[in-house]
C-alpha cells in the first residue's frame, strides 16, 4: 500500500523471517558462527537463548539458508507434542516419508542405522526444536537420550535447543542436570543497541529498494524506534511498518519521532516487551531549544550539586571530610591542630616515593597482508602472533647472528573449511567443490628473529598460488586462503616452504563433485 509513497519495491518490516532482509549486528553475528561451528563440529547440544522478538526463528532460518545437501535437517518449531507425536514426526522427517514402527524399540533401531549411513557418507544430522522452552520433562529427557546415539569419535546427531531465558531456569532444575551437562556451547541474544537499530533499519530499507533511509525516516525517527522497542528486532519491525502507514496516510515523509510514538501508543506495545522493559518506555520528550525537558532537568541537577560540593568543600570540616572520601591522605598544611598526632609529621616525611614496576604484558596482534594473485587465481593469508615475549626483551632483528631457519618446524598443520578463533574448522582430506574456500593453516615454532615461509598451492602437477608469510616469533600461527571453483575437481596438495626452500610441511587432499 505504502511502497509506492516511499519510492519502495516491497515492504521492508514484514514479521517474517526471511534471509535476504538479515541484519547481523554483533550479538546476532556471533550467535550465527556458533551455530555454524556446532554444525561443522558436530558438538552434540546447542543452546540459543533471547527474549520474546530478538531474532532467534531468523538466526535458524539464517542457517538454514547456508546449509548444503551436505546436511540433514529436522526442524520441530511446534514442541507441544506427545511423545508419541514426537516420534511419528521425528520419523516422517527422518526418512522423508510416512512409516508406521511396530514400537518404539524399532522406530530407534532404524533411526540409528539411519545415522550411521549418514556419518558414513559424510551427511551431518542436527536436529533443530524451537520454543523448547516448552518441552515437557518427557520429552526432553527422550531427546537427550537420542544423543546417547555416538560412535567412539563424534555424534552421530547434533540437536539445537532454541527458546526463551525461562529454558535456562528450567535447566537449572535438579532433575534437568543430565541434559545440562550434556549442553557443550550456549548463547543468548541481546537486543540490538541503537547504532545498531540505526543499521538494521537502513540495511531493510535498503534491501526495500529505499535510496536513502533519512527520506523515510529522520534520526529522531530512529532514536524513537529504538526507545520504544528497546532493541527488539520484532518490535521495531511492528512499529516501523506501523509508522510508515501512518505517514503514507498523511502524506508526510519523512517520518518524525511523534508519529512513532503515536504508533506506540495505539498498539498498546508495551505488553509485548519483557516485564523488565515494560516500565522503562517514556513518551518522547518535548524539545527545548534543541535539548529535550528531561536533559534539561538533568543537568541542572547535576550543576547543583556540583557547587554544593564545591561550597562544602570550602569548609575545613568538608575539605578533611572528602580526603577521607576518595581514600586519600590529607597534606600536612591541612591537618587540624587538634587531630595532630605524635611522629604523624615524620612518617610522612619517611614515605617510600618510589614507584612500583609493572608486570610485562601479552597482546595479540593481527596483521591482514595484500591478496597474491597468481595464474588468475586469488590467495589471502593473516598472520596471528601467538602472546609470547614483549618487544623490549626481543632484541633488534639487526643484531641477529644466528640462522633463523635451522629448528623451523611446523608443529600443527591442517586443511579445512575456515578459522574460527585462530583454529582450524572441520579439517579434512576430502572437500566437496562447493565449498567456495579452503584454508592451509600452520602453526611454526622454533623460529628465532623474523623469517619468511611460503604455502604453494597445487591442483594436480601445476602451481596455482604461491603466498609467502612472515613469521615472527617462536611460536607463530598463520594461514592462507584459496578460492576453490566448480571445475577444480581433483587432487590438490600444498608445500609449506622454508626460508632456504626446504619442504617443512606437505598436505594432500581432495575436490570431488
Amino acid at each position: 500500500m505504502y511502497a509506492e509513497f516511499y519510492n519502495l519495491k516491497e515492504k521492508p518490516f514484514n514479521l517474517t523471517p526471511s534471509p535476504r532482509f538479515l541484519y547481523l549486528g554483533e550479538s546476532h553475528g556471533e550467535a550465527l558462527n556458533m551455530l555454524k561451528y556446532g554444525v561443522m563440529e558436530r558438538k552434540g547440544f546447542i543452546l540459543l537463548t533471547g527474549e520474546i522478538g530478538t531474532g532467534k526463528t531468523t538466526m535458524i532460518q539464517a542457517l538454514l539458508s547456508t546449509l548444503d545437501d551436505s546436511v540433514h535437517c529436522i526442524h520441530i518449531s511446534n514442541p507441544l507434542l506427545s511423545l508419541g507425536e514426537f516420534m511419528d514426526y521425528l520419523a516422517f522427517s527422518t526418512f522423508r516419508r510416512k512409516i508406521h514402527f511396530r514400537s518404539k524399540a524399532e522406530f530407534l533401531v532404524e533411526f540409528e542405522e539411519f545415522l550411521r549411513g549418514c556419518l558414513r557418507s559424510q551427511t551431518n544430522v542436527i536436529l533443530i526444536i524451537d520454543e523448547a522452552q516448552k518441552l515437557s520433562f518427557e520429552l526432553l529427557e527422550e531427546i537427550r537420550l537420542l544423543s546417547n546415539m555416538e560412535t567412539g569419535d563424534e555424534k552421530l546427531i547434533n540437536i539445537f535447543l532454541v527458546g526463551q531465558p525461562e529454558l535456562n531456569e528450567k535447566l537449572r532444575e535438579v532433575q534437568y542436570l543430565p541434559l545440562l551437562q550434556r549442553i557443550s556451547m550456549r548463547y543468548h541474544l541481546s537486543p540490538l543497541d541503537l547504532d545498531e537499530t540505526r543499521s538494521y533499519v537502513a540495511t531493510r530499507l535498503r534491501i526495500a529498494g529505499a535510496p536513502k533511509r533519512e527520506e523515510v525516516f529522520s534520526k529522531g525517527a530512529i532514536k524513537a524506534l529504538h526507545q520504544y522497542a528497546h532493541g527488539y528486532p520484532r518490535v521495531i519491525n511492528i512499529l516501523a511498518d506501523n509508522a510508515m502507514l501512518l505517514g503514507y496516510s498523511r502524506a508526510t515523509k519523512p517520518i518524525t519521532p511523534h508519529m512513532v510514538q503515536k504508533c506506540y501508543e495505539d498498539m498498546s506495545l508495551q505488553s509485548s516487551l519483557p516485564k523488565d522493559r515494560r516500565e522503562i518506555s517514556e513518551p518522547y520528550e518535548p524539545k527545548i531549544r534543541g535539548r529535550t525537558l528531561g536533559s534539561f532537568l538533568k543537568w541542572a541537577a547535576l550543576l547543583c550539586f556540583i557547587g554544593a560540593l564545591v561550597a562544602f568543600g570550602m569548609t575545613e570540616t568538608g575539605r578533611s571530610s572528602l580526603w577521607k572520601l576518595f581514600g586519600l591522605k590529607l597534606p600536612g598544611w591541612q591537618i587540624p591542630a587538634d587531630k595532630v598526632v605524635v611522629g604523624q609529621v615524620q612518617a610522612q616525611k619517611g614515605e617510600n616515593l618510589g614507584t612500583e614496576g609493572s608486570a610485562p604484558t601479552e597482546a595479540t596482534h593481527e596483521h591482514t597482508f595484500p591478496k597474491v594473485k597468481t595464474d588468475g587465481q586469488e590467495a589471502q593469508s593473516i598472520e596471528i602472533e601467538q602472546p609470547g615475549r614483549s618487544r623490549e626483551e626481543m632484541p633488534p632483528l639487526k643484531e641477529e647472528r644466528r640462522d633463523s631457519s635451522v629448528n623451523l618446524i611446523v608443529q600443527e598443520g591442517a586443511i579445512c573449511r575456515d578459522i574460527y578463533r585462530k583454529r582450524p574448522l572441520v579439517s579434512g582430506k576430502s572437500f566437496r567443490a562447493s565449498v567456495g574456500k579452503l584454508y592451509c593453516f600452520t602453526k611454526i615454532v622454533g623460529a628465532q628473529g623474523t623469517v619468511e615461509i611460503t604455502h604453494v598451492w597445487y591442483f594436480g602437477n601445476s602451481t596455482v598460488a604461491k603466498v609467502q608469510l612472515p613469521v615472527k616469533s617462536s611460536t607463530w600461527r598463520t594461514y592462507s586462503a584459496k578460492t576453490i571453483r566448480p571445475q577444480d575437481i581433483g587432487d590438490w596438495h600444498v608445500n609449506v616452504l622454508g626460508p632456504q626452500g626446504k619442504v617443512l610441511w606437505s598436505a594432500q587432499f581432495k575436490i570431488t563433485p
